[in-house]
């Protein structure tokens, strides 16, 4: 397994959305340390790349939960300084509101600083997406962003989640961001994940009849062959293995005091270790297809969703007592 780079991650900022769908499971709350403190470990980390000559292992210094905190630009020129490419993107939802001139300024700031992608999730139309969201307003204040961004320069990335809930508005939802960001505004879409909250929400994901019935000008933002349903998947009984992992370090209270004593060395050893002692105890995604695989479901998934989903219900079923790597406010990996 080859360890492909490190995600440094300090969940240090509170969202002022708690979304249904979120990877993070953020409630409004932040549980991460001192913005500084954990610059700090991210900086031994590049020097430590540096030594081994190792510059196409990617490093990056994350903070979540929204960009919202006064240290963003910091982060920016020091992602960009790691030759990170994320550095050029940068995901808005959740910041609090602004009047136009504090969200002219905030847009400008940022471009300043290297970003050049701005990245807008919507759930819906207005009513669905702020009840998704959990936050009202937040869609008309989404949509005066996408706008905004389009004349400080800047290109909106609009990302549109899909599924049986909101199918019947999400081609209605395409063609109004486009009146905001331009015609020619490329605009993705994505069905859910099982990270997160994701897990939770297995009754709303969408399936492949319901999939063939959206009109076509939400079908062509779908890469539709990310996806097939489980029937599809078990049927063809050809899941890619993975060879790949890039580790993720979460900087925690309850962590910060152990990581700042160990070296770069024991810390990438550590982070191996819990992805290796969770691989371990778990059957491959074959067996696993036989134990939990449904060959009557019709909804649409990604290899890795079902690898997750069904992990989770062997560790239900055997009572494992596990760290979860897959958990991303845990220190962890993601393996491809």
């Amino acid at each position: 397994m080859e360890n492909k780079g490190l995600m440094i991650i300090n969940h240090n900022i509170p969202c002022s959305c708690a979304c249904r769908y979120c990877f993070f499971r953020s409630c409004k709350k932040a549980n991460g340390i001192e913005y500084y403190r954990g610059k700090k470990i991210a900086e031994r980390f590049a020097h430590w790349r540096k030594e081994r000559g190792i510059s196409d292992f990617f490093l990056c210094y994350a903070i979540s939960h929204c960009a919202d905190y006064p240290e963003l630009i910091d982060n920016i020129e020091f992602n960009k300084s790691l030759d990170f490419i994320g550095a050029k993107y940068l995901q808005i939802n959740g910041i609090r509101y602004r009047d136009d001139l504090e969200l002219m300024h905030y847009l400008e700031k940022v471009k300043e600083a290297g970003v050049v992608y701005v990245d807008t999730t919507f759930y819906g139309l207005e009513r669905y997406h702020d009840y998704f969201a959990n936050r009202e307003g937040d869609f008309a204040n989404l949509m005066n962003i996408v706008k905004a961004i389009k004349s400080v320069g800047l290109t909106p990335q609009p990302t549109v989640f899909v599924c049986e809930e909101n199918k019947n508005e999400i081609s209605d939802l395409i063609e109004l961001i486009r009146e905001y960001a331009g015609a020619s505004c490329k605009v993705y879409t994505a069905l859910q994940d099982y990270r997160g909250n994701g897990e939770n929400l297995e009754e709303i994901r969408l399936t492949k009849q319901s999939y063939e019935m959206l009109p076509d000008n939400v079908k062509e933002t779908i890469n539709i062959s990310r996806y097939k349903t489980e029937e599809e998947w078990l049927k063809a009984n050809s899941f890619s293995q993975y060879t790949s992992r890039n580790l993720l370090l979460a900087l925690r209270p309850d962590n910060i005091d152990m990581l700042e004593t160990m070296t770069c060395d024991e810390i990438i050893n550590y982070l191996v270790g819990l992805d290796e002692s969770y691989y371990r105890a778990i059957p491959d995604i074959g067996p696993l297809a036989k134990l939990y695989g449904n060959s009557n479901c019709q909804k649409l998934y990604r290899q890795r969703d079902l690898l997750w989903m069904w992990q989770k219900q062997y560790i239900r079923d055997n009572k494992l007592e596990l760290h979860d790597v897959t958990d991303e406010r845990l220190c962890g990996s993601m393996r491809f």
